[in-house]
């Protein structure tokens, strides 16, 4: 498998599981977020968190199955982490509370569109494969 298509694989699983996990447990993401567990705000969870990042985890997954896909894939990968890292940051700004949770994940999501504009970039040198 090449680079490109590794890393959309990887992120697949990544990104499906988070949103697996999320639609089974939202409570522990409730928690680690800071955010009140009323059954309302776990629907909330659920439907949001578990249902964007399960669909999202399935399109990547069918990119790589669907080879001229990959570009793309690697795309919407990017610019969906970038635009929630970037909304991060923005709040952590704003808002004055870096927390390890919001650290962390700015962590992640940093090192993953850095992954995923390597993805691109060899992708696109290696034509496609």
């Amino acid at each position: 498998m090449s680079f490109d298509r590794g890393v959309l694989g990887f992120l697949a699983v990544f990104v499906l599981l988070g949103g697996v996990g999320s639609l089974v447990s939202p409570e522990s993401l409730a928690e680690q977020a800071g955010w009140s567990a009323t059954p309302a705000g776990l629907t909330e969870i659920r439907a949001f968190y578990g249902g964007v990042q399960i669909g999202l985890g399935c399109f990547l997954a069918w990119c790589v199955r669907t080879r001229k896909w990959t570009l793309p894939g690697l795309f919407v990968a990017g610019f969906a982490v970038g635009g929630i890292g970037l909304a991060r940051a923005i709040g952590l700004l704003v808002d004055q509370e870096a927390t390890t949770y919001h650290l962390v994940n700015l962590a992640i999501e940093f090192a993953t569109v850095v992954l995923v504009a390597v993805a691109v970039s060899r992708h696109r040198q290696h034509g496609g494969e």
